[in-house]
């Protein structure tokens, strides 16, 4: 077995690992704007979950995102109706050049909007975000939509096979 595919099963136990302490019928923000390629990871991943039937609570989705404008009021709700869940958060994200395409799943809370200087509160007790672009090639708003429903679709698959 090569270095590289050591590494991806080490990411992938990783994961299932990260995902698994969510616990039954989790929380799952998705975070982002339908209104910009680079930010509509969330809201596609929210929609695939509730399509796909996920047995969890899925906020965010293509008819009803939750972006910069509505965040706070959906953290409220989640707070009040969801005590004793656990959040996943998703999110896209920029970075460097060679990070476009990956996907990283990590132990807490994310900041959305940092890259675009937005003060917004942290949210999640696991965070998935995909890296979608290198803002000095490649602004938010022209980052193509086949690499963001790709990761999409990795990343509801994932989902699907760690909490059904």
């Amino acid at each position: 077995m090569n270095s590289d595919a050591m590494l991806q099963i080490q990411d992938d136990i990783r994961t299932d690992c990260a995902l698994l302490t969510l616990g039954t019928r989790p929380v799952i923000l998705c975070i982002g704007s339908d209104r910009v390629t680079g930010d509509c990871l969330g809201p596609i991943v929210g929609q695939m979950l509730i399509e796909r039937g996920v047995d969890a609570y899925v906020y965010g989705s293509l008819s009803r995102p939750v972006t910069a404008l509505n965040l706070k009021e959906w953290i409220r709700h989640i707070k009040s109706e969801h005590k004793d869940k656990k959040v996943l958060a998703i999110d896209s994200s920029v970075g460097r050049a060679d990070d476009v395409g990956k996907i990283r799943v990590a132990f807490g809370a994310i900041a959305p909007g940092s890259a675009d200087g937005k003060r917004l509160p942290k949210v999640g007790d696991v965070s998935i975000t995909a890296t979608v672009t290198d803002l000095d090639k490649t602004p938010l708003s022209a980052v193509r939509l086949g690499i963001v429903y790709s990761l999409a679709r990795d990343i509801t698959n994932r989902i699907i096979r760690s909490i059904g």
